[in-house]
């Protein structure tokens, strides 16, 4: 059902960012999408406001107004419709997300609600991932974080790698090239221990309970040998939180999709 709705406001948003200064179909476009918000989610959603109070042109006008004022309401008001119509999609992307049906109690009550991250240089990768699993009630482990007590960094590992789930950041840290090829060959890496913890956890924990996030910079290379592995690209918008929140679902996490939407 949700995908014939998605299907009807993804040709909303098609007709409204093909919308042009003047345009005779902006009346059409927006009775359109009043009339899919009032079907999609109901004649008191919060939507049909917002619709309304978009505009297209100034407010105020007077004689002898240039038209660049009347040309740059007319954009901020497309942006507006297309922002709304994009926050649509995703709520119901969200609501998809949060009707999955629960999965089974007897493994949930197996599950620690610890969540090992491996990571490398990248502070922001490491900080928003760590942030986003406390908003959904889970708690990361950051090995650097965690007390010493005397042991070693492989002992200590070890101690701390008893979780039932993990997520890998793959960061462009390191340079690398074939000895055979030249240094303009190069690319990007993650660091050798960060490969060295993923492979530790696929044979540890299995292959369906570990997510890897990989920058997106260019000319990145992401270890090929890992086949089933699910590789997800971190975006800065965040749009890789519902796919790392799906995956802890399907394995028997309880997620509340709500605390996705704070």
């Amino acid at each position: 059902m949700n995908n014939n709705k998605t299907t009807l406001l993804k040709s909303l948003l098609s007709e409204a960012e093909a919308l042009s200064y003047n345009d005779n179909n902006l009346d059409k476009i927006i009775k359109r999408a009043d009339m899919l918000v009032k079907k999609i989610f109901g004649i008191t959603s919060d939507y049909i406001e917002k619709l309304k109070k978009i505009r297209f042109s100034p407010s105020i006008a007077w004689s002898g107004m240039s038209d660049s004022i009347y040309y740059n309401s007319f954009n901020s008001g497309k942006s507006e419709l297309i922002n709304l119509i994009n926050v649509m999609l995703e709520d119901l992307s969200l609501t998809e997300f949060i009707e999955l049906p629960p999965a089974t109690e007897s493994k949930n009550s197996i599950l620690s609600e610890n969540i090992f991250i491996v990571h490398g240089h990248n502070e922001e990768m490491k900080q928003s991932s760590a942030r986003f699993l406390e908003k959904i009630d889970l708690k990361p482990v950051i090995l650097h974080e965690q007390a010493n007590k005397g042991k070693t960094i492989i002992e200590k590992f070890t101690d701390f790698s008893n979780v039932s789930f993990a997520i890998v950041l793959l960061s462009a840290d390191d340079i690398a090239f074939n000895k055979n090829e030249k240094s303009e060959q190069a690319k990007f890496r993650a660091r050798q221990n960060v490969i060295l913890e993923l492979g530790f956890f696929l044979g540890k924990i299995g292959r369906e309970n570990v997510v890897v996030l990989h920058e997106q910079v260019e000319n990145f290379e992401i270890p090929s040998d890992y086949q089933g592995v699910l590789y997800i690209p971190y975006d800065p918008n965040g749009n890789w939180k519902l796919s790392v929140a799906k995956e802890l679902k399907a394995v028997g996490f309880k997620i509340d999709g709500n605390k996705l939407l704070e």
